[in-house]
């Protein structure tokens, strides 16, 4: 189980781990993908190798053979088991579990063989997979191989400040109590079992849930991303991309939450305009591991500025690379602050859509009364907080 911090992670074994569904991580392993073929990108390869020095790290922290197996489970990846000294298998993935999108179905299961690399020490690859009809995925183990520690720096953790006061014209006071709804959320089951009779997933709010690496999430995006640019691929076209991921994540994950019996009985009682629903969705965001958001203004309909501290985008950009320059460079965040503005404002998540890929296509992704965010401050360049602007 992780252990919230004040800063806003959610640490397991010292390594911080961020809730996403399987939306998200389908469509952001996608995205990688879609460097295949570019000069510098290998992106199969990083997709296994970005976990593999993360089991390594757990293992130097103590960690047995069956604890990362346990834990495998118990962070929603499925359940994984040995089968003879060459060959392993899940019988049940989250990551055959996610969604091909408008791919064709491939083999797809890239982080479980890279975490089963770190356990191994030795190469491992994909050989049979339930997307392509297999009852179960198998994975056979090679020769022995190494691999490098990406994580070179530091992470510039920040003391977190109170919430902003809401009591001006522009800014109202909400009725929301975001200790109690935090104190809510501990008690839910986001974690997954890994007894026999148990799948090891995630299930809940309709989406399936891991608590995921933030640092591979970081590892796959950055690097992809530089790769993207190196190739000649224009930057904002690069970093659309990876913001899409973050509304997609939005959309499902923001908006199951929104829809579930759960958010019914402990928010909603809450909650008195659509603006209290923002206060509260920020509340749950503060326990997925993504740092501590925020509210620093809020006029309904028209802007909502975020600031995000110890954001895992930014902490983990500074654990990987020097400060940039560039300060639109927390992708999902960006994602996540236009889909909360299109989820209340451009679409009413109250009043219960169905949240299908249909729905999606024809009122959340168009540009109509359509809502755009601005990054003016990153951690990823050295400054103390990310803050993001939506009109």
């Amino acid at each position: 189980m992780s252990q919230m911090t004040m800063s806003g992670q959610n640490l397991i074994g010292g390594l911080n781990r961020v809730f996403h569904c399987n939306y998200y991580n389908a469509f952001l392993q996608m995205t990688v993908l879609l460097s295949d073929g570019m000069t510098e990108c290998a992106p199969k390869q990083l997709l296994k190798t970005a976990a593999t020095p993360l089991v390594k790290y757990l293992k130097q922290q103590g960690y047995s053979e069956q604890d990362l197996i346990k834990e495998f489970s118990t962070c929603g990846f499925g359940k994984l088991r040995q089968i003879d000294p060459i060959t392993w298998e899940t019988p049940n993935s989250h990551y055959s579990e996610a969604s091909c999108f408008q791919e064709k179905p491939r083999h797809n299961c890239f982080f479980t063989a890279g975490y089963l690399q770190g356990i191994t020490n030795r190469r491992v690859e994909e050989i049979a997979c339930q997307l392509l009809g297999n009852p179960v995925d198998i994975f056979n183990v090679f020769e022995p191989q190494s691999s490098d520690n990406y994580l070179l720096y530091e992470p510039p953790i920040t003391p977190v400040p109170g919430r902003f006061a809401f009591e001006n014209a522009q800014n109202f006071a909400t009725t929301v109590d975001e200790d109690k709804i935090i104190a809510a959320v501990k008690k839910l089951p986001f974690y997954g079992k890994a007894d026999p009779n148990d799948n090891g997933l995630i299930d809940i709010f309709g989406v399936l849930l891991t608590q995921h690496f933030a640092d591979y999430l970081n590892r796959i995006s950055y690097e992809t991303y530089f790769g993207m640019r190196r190739a000649g691929i224009p930057e904002m076209e690069a970093k659309a991309l990876f913001i899409q991921a973050g509304i997609y994540c939005a959309f499902f994950t923001y908006g199951g939450i929104m829809k579930s019996e759960e958010w019914y009985n402990t928010v909603v009682p809450m909650c008195q305009t659509r603006e209290d629903w923002i206060h509260a969705m920020v509340a749950i965001i503060n326990t997925l591991g993504w740092g501590i958001w925020r509210i620093e203004r809020l006029e309904p309909l028209k802007k909502l500025i975020i600031r995000v501290y110890n954001s895992y985008e930014g902490i983990g950009y500074r654990r990987m690379y020097p400060p940039t320059t560039d300060k639109n460079i927390s992708f999902l965040a960006i994602g996540g602050c236009i889909g909360l503005a299109r989820l209340l404002w451009k679409i009413d998540i109250r009043e219960k859509p169905p949240l299908t890929w249909d729905f999606y296509l024809a009122n959340f992704n168009n540009d109509d009364n359509d809502y755009q965010v601005t990054q003016t401050h990153a951690i990823a360049a050295g400054d103390e907080y990310d803050r993001f602007v939506v009109t």
